[in-house]
């Protein structure tokens, strides 16, 4: 596995015994990594759906809609996308130039606003 961390963070590296331990001293510790585990399954179920689909607009629309509704943000254009066009595409398994077009079409039917580089939704 891999991963790219946020902010500055210390990595503890642990034998199995002793991460087994530490997770049966601290039943919260389980509890927040099964919640950390469920919003990932929730979350490639649902890009699996919506990568499956051939209209760019909808599989970048379902990604969005994911991050926006995990924001707790309702209104229109009131979240700011912290991602990438590159990631967009990453994680949507486009290519930039289909996203950077499809924002801007996106933009066009008002489903979205751009302010700059940055996206509203």
């Amino acid at each position: 596995m891999n991963a790219i961390a946020k902010t500055d963070c210390r990595i503890l590296k642990l034998p199995k015994s002793n991460f087994l331990s530490m997770l049966s001293e601290n039943i919260e510790l389980v509890f927040t990594m099964f919640r950390y585990l469920s919003d990932r399954l929730f979350y490639k179920y649902v890009m699996l759906f919506s990568n499956s689909a051939i209209d760019p607009v909808l599989k970048i629309k379902s990604l969005l809609d994911y991050y926006k509704e995990n924001a707790a943000i309702q209104s229109p254009y009131s979240y700011r996308v912290p991602l990438t066009r590159q990631q967009i595409a990453n994680l949507t398994g486009l290519r930039v130039e289909t996203v950077i077009r499809t924002i801007k079409k996106m933009a066009e039917e008002s489903i979205l606003k751009l302010d700059g580089r940055q996206i509203l939704y």
